[in-house]
């Protein structure tokens, strides 16, 4: 959970309730750390597919990654969910 308090995810959330930036601001605030990590992601695959380790390890590596890579985007994604949620229930109300 180091991660989301790295990535500010608390304060992201706690921005969208009290509605000080728009909900279409706080979207592309959480498809941008979404690339971020995306990126990331692909940086250390990619890594770890240029390194000398063998097959088995280089497996057991990429496994541990794409675990770590769910876990630290998930929150965004359920964040990212909630608002467009918000957004089309606004949407039905203005």
């Amino acid at each position: 959970m180091a991660h989301l308090k790295q990535n500010n995810y608390k304060e992201l959330y706690r921005k969208d309730c009290t509605g000080s930036p728009s909900i279409d601001s706080m979207m592309r605030e959480v498809l941008h750390r979404l690339g971020d990590i995306d990126a990331e992601y692909e940086i250390r695959l990619d890594q770890v597919e240029r390194s000398c380790v063998d097959q088995e390890l280089k497996s057991h590596i990429r496994k541990k990654i794409r675990a770590a890579h769910y876990e630290r985007r998930e929150p965004y994604v359920e964040l990212l969910t909630t608002l467009r949620q918000r957004q089309h229930r606004l949407s039905f109300t203005q």
